[in-house]
């Protein structure tokens, strides 16, 4: 199933249709009322290092925290597939056991209906109770609800209190294995089949629950603990926990529990809606967010905001069995000017971040409004002319892209395409025919740290500006907390190539990361990629060599395997010369690329970009 997809500036019919901003593009802050997430709101990112706040993503500040040192949680990065998660001890020592909690909150209870999803890893079951979440003063007092592996290793689910308790035996679970586990609570069914547990989207139990509606219980919010005054531990790794104080319909189960597959590499044993999270398919891993429909309701639309820059709202065409899913490999975003084949115009650039769209229609052809949205894609901008603005698609993650349509209009800092119908699987992004009339604030050529004995050269390129005020260079150790190297002022506008260097005097040790922060003349400002370079004496993730060559190089690469890789090789004017994409299964790879291109005589930047990380390393041939 293929798809097409555009910049989308959202222009609704008449009365807009509301965006959907919950997980996966799945409910608002009145029905997503609680969602926390390892990457997002945590009062540490460093690994080890104990947490005492983990804010709330769902709009609601319902925020979980823990005061005492010895019962904190604490911060663990790579866990499940890359991201990051909350590690609980298994410490069973009264008053030393990890969690997290909140005050009561309304918005948390007096339901007909609950929804629940979580990622979890455990490091221990059986005997004591390993309480996900829940919302109780003690055993059975208050109860609303309680998600949580017990003896022998099942999953058991109360609501309203434990009376109606129940679990997923005869099926057991294990340590050292993340699972995507759900609870689905609905008062308007009849009692006999009002509760649900799934498994990765497999239905693991339907079960009786004689309440039609949780009523408000006067109870604090946990993460990670039964009740407050109770010391079983949890023992393991909590990634995700998302809460809806409604049932959601099937399409919207399914849609979110796509989003948590792909995010975390937990395999969906049904209704697996999504291939672009595959290593053949790029692992378009993040951010995953759709639109489908079932026999029991749909999902139409999601945000911008959930996708980092893509939202799309179905227009028609839509019916049961249908959704579109898209996700994307990029933790950062700008506006590039290489791999712009195919395009017409005259000044060809396109947006660095793509997404994979994964498209199953079972009958009427889809039409949607797809909009593209600056801000929330990273990367603020006053935007110029709506026919200098297209949708492009690939098949592939490589070769010539293909102008799909052109915008209608351009709204406030979003593009929109409306009336397009989506029907090829593939590789989305917006381009520009002419970035010097329809820009973003800076055209950025590139971005390079090299090593110059025992400092660090930065360089970077602009092929135009437009109200530049500054640049500033700055480092890191983890790629998220940062500090200024230098500054520079900016040209203002131009139109012509500038080039710009500084040099880093005194560079971290071992590996850390560079990136450019460009400031407009009324204060906006962006990011580039990230630049990673490794200032140990050791090797780098790649080395090229000979250096300098008679134009016969190869590049060895290191403890990359398992990634899709962007090779270029740009002269000193910034012209690209020769680029490659590669997915690396060797963690020691040596690449001959004198069988694909020979080097005239001169200078020359080689760009490695794995994700958001880039490694680059100065040439010569003579």
């Amino acid at each position: 199933m293929r798809i097409s997809l555009l910049f989308f500036f959202i222009v609704f019919r008449i009365v807009p249709v509301i965006c959907q901003t919950g997980p996966a593009g799945v409910g608002t802050p009145a029905t997503n009322v609680f969602w926390i997430k390892g990457d997002k709101g945590t009062s540490s990112i460093t690994n080890g290092t104990a947490i005492n706040v983990w804010n709330d993503q769902s709009g609601n500040g319902i925020n979980v925290t823990q005061t005492i040192s010895v019962q904190q949680p604490s911060f663990a990065t790579n866990v499940l597939n890359g991201f990051p998660a909350i590690q609980f001890d298994n410490n069973s020592t009264s008053g030393q056991n990890d969690y997290l909690t909140a005050p009561d909150n309304s918005k948390l209870d007096n339901t007909p209906g609950y929804s629940f999803f979580t990622t979890t890893k455990l490091n221990a079951i059986g005997v004591d109770a390993r309480c996900i979440v829940s919302k109780r003063t003690a055993i059975d007092v208050d109860e609303a609800f309680m998600l949580f592996f017990w003896e022998p290793s099942y999953l058991y689910f109360d609501v309203d209190g434990l009376g109606d308790r129940q679990s997923t035996t005869p099926l057991t679970y294990t340590t050292n294995t993340p699972y995507i586990m759900d609870g689905i609570y609905d008062g308007s069914l009849p009692s006999a089949s009002r509760s649900k547990i799934y498994e990765g989207e497999a239905l693991r139990k339907t079960f009786s629950e004689s309440s039609a509606l949780v009523p408000d219980k006067p109870s604090p919010l946990n993460i990670g603990c039964t009740h407050a005054s109770n010391n079983r531990p949890f023992g393991g790794y909590i990634a995700e926990v998302i809460i809806y104080t409604v049932t959601v319909n099937d399409a919207e189960r399914i849609i979110v529990n796509n989003y948590l597959s792909s995010k975390y590499n937990v395999p969906l044993t049904a209704n697996d809606k999504y291939l672009g999270d595959t290593p053949g398919n790029g692992d378009y891993d993040r951010e995953v967010a759709g639109i489908g429909k079932e026999s029991s309701g749909s999902n139409p639309t999601f945000s911008a905001s959930v996708s980092s820059g893509l939202t799309i709202a179905n227009t028609g065409g839509l019916d049961v069995g249908d959704y579109i899913l898209a996700g994307h490999a990029s933790p950062g975003n700008a506006q590039i000017l290489y791999d712009v084949g195919g395009m017409t115009g005259i000044n060809n650039a396109r947006w660095f971040r793509i997404w994979y769209i994964d498209i199953t229609n079972t009958s009427t052809a889809l039409t949607n409004t797809i909009e593209f949205d600056m801000s929330d894609g990273g990367i603020a901008t006053t935007l110029g002319s709506a026919s200098d603005y297209v949708l492009l698609y690939r098949a592939a993650q490589t070769g010539n892209w293909t102008e799909l349509v052109t915008a209608t209009s351009v709204v406030g800092d979003r593009v929109v395409f409306p009336g397009v119908t989506l029907t090829n699987d593939g590789y989305y992004t917006i381009g520009t025919r002419n970035y010097l009339i329809s820009p973003l604030p800076v055209e950025l050529l590139s971005f390079n740290a090299t090593k110059n004995n025992s400092k660090v050269d930065i360089n970077w390129a602009t092929a135009s500006e437009k109200e530049n005020a500054s640049f500033n260079v700055e480092k890191s150790k983890d790629g998220i907390s940062y500090e200024t190297v230098f500054s520079c002022a900016g040209k203002g506008n131009t139109s012509s190539t500038t080039n710009y260097s500084g040099m880093d005097e005194y560079p971290f040790n071992g590996l850390s990361y560079y990136r450019l922060k460009q400031t407009d003349n009324n204060g906006n400002f962006t990011y580039s990629y990230n630049v990673a370079l490794n200032f140990n004496n050791g090797s780098d993730a790649f080395i090229v060599f000979p250096n300098p060559s008679n134009g016969d190089i190869s590049i060895n690469i290191k403890g990359l395997q398992n990634q899709q890789l962007s090779l270029s090789i740009t002269d000193a004017l910034g012209r690209q010369c020769f680029s490659k994409d590669l997915y690396v299964t060797e963690n020691d790879l040596v690449l001959d690329l004198s069988t694909y291109y020979k080097l005239a005589a001169g200078s020359y930047m080689v760009v490695m970009r794995s994700n958001n990380t880039v490694y680059s390393q100065k040439i010569s041939v003579r």
